[in-house]
């Protein structure tokens, strides 16, 4: 594994460590669905069950890949191991959970996003709305508006791609 790719996986860590502990656990994972959820004010709707729903997915994905001890917490080594097969598995294992997040941002259901609904979303994992903005404009191409397939592209190449190039996915979740 490259450089870069540790530099990602560290950033994801560190926000998907929701309560600053040092491991990744379950109630990490509640937290963060909360927290998004209370954003997006989709805290009692089906989009929020099936985001609470596809995090919690993820979660034990994760923790059947990266849990190598057993304890139910994940620590950085472990999660840096698993994160390539994650990633390998990216359609199975982690789509799921930003199809669930394009769709609770997609507050009209018209399949685009907007920059306020992204980073309102983005701002709620952890990441700073400014990094969120600037990450939006990048993914969209100028034209204002997000699509699945676009979200879908950068999130793969944000767990896979190694180039060193400054593409938007590099910076998914905010600065490196």
């Amino acid at each position: 594994m490259g450089a870069l790719l540790d530099q990602k996986y560290e950033k994801l860590f560190s926000l998907l460590d929701v309560n600053g502990d040092g491991v990744i656990a379950e109630e990490d994972f509640e937290l963060m669905a909360a927290r998004v959820l209370t954003a997006s004010g989709e805290e009692r709707t089906a989009k929020g069950e099936k985001y609470a729903d596809a995090m919690m997915n993820y979660w034990r994905a994760l923790r059947e890949t990266a849990d190598a001890d057993g304890d139910g917490r994940i620590d950085r080594g472990e999660f840096r191991q698993a994160l390539h097969q994650v990633s390998v598995d990216f359609d199975t294992l982690v789509g799921p959970l930003y199809q669930a997040g394009f769709h609770l941002a997609d507050r009209d259901d018209d399949g685009l996003v907007g920059k306020e609904d992204f980073v309102t979303v983005l701002a709620a994992i952890g990441v700073p709305a400014t990094e969120a903005g600037v990450t939006f404009d990048g993914l969209t191409e100028q034209d204002g508006q997000l699509t699945k397939s676009q979200l879908m592209t950068s999130a793969a190449q944000y767990y896979r791609n190694e180039e060193p190039a400054g593409t938007p996915s590099h910076l998914l979740f905010g600065a490196l």
